[in-house]
């Protein structure tokens, strides 16, 4: 298997198996390292050990929600940038999710493999100019 020369690691946290592979397919072909979680609890434990560079969690999972998911991820590893994922099309939901911070984008089922490249493209953009900006706190 070969690795991304960017170096970006992307987390795929979506209970339905198509959507994961899907998923992968699309972000290995733009040269992205991919690594997948079935569920809440799996995706948590993966994001700790690997601190992928982006998160796109499905918010309708069984067990540990995607909406849990999101909160805890900001221990489990802080500077991931989370992506929501799902079917549920409720401006309310998606705003909420926004303004709570709890992440950058919303990403309605069926979506194509352009508006993923395209909401992956644009948590990498924020997470390296939130890096840009923490490395010029301490001088």
């Amino acid at each position: 298997m070969s690795f991304s020369s960017k170096g970006e690691v992307i987390l795929i946290i979506d209970d339905e198996e198509c959507i994961r592979d899907s998923c992968c397919q699309v972000l290995t072909k733009a040269g992205y390292r991919v690594e997948m979680a079935m569920n809440g609890e799996v995706g948590l434990a993966k994001a700790k050990e690997i601190e992928p560079d982006v998160a796109l969690v499905d918010l309708d999972m069984p067990g540990v929600s995607g909406l849990e998911v999101m909160g805890r991820l900001n221990e489990a590893s802080p500077r991931t940038v989370r992506i929501v994922v799902t079917g549920n099309t409720s401006i309310d939901l998606e705003k909420e999710i926004i303004d709570k911070g709890r992440a950058l984008a919303y990403l309605t089922k069926p979506f194509s493999p352009e508006q993923l490249n395209i909401v992956v493209r644009k948590a990498l953009d924020s997470r390296k100019q939130r890096q840009g900006k923490e490395g010029f706190h301490g001088s």
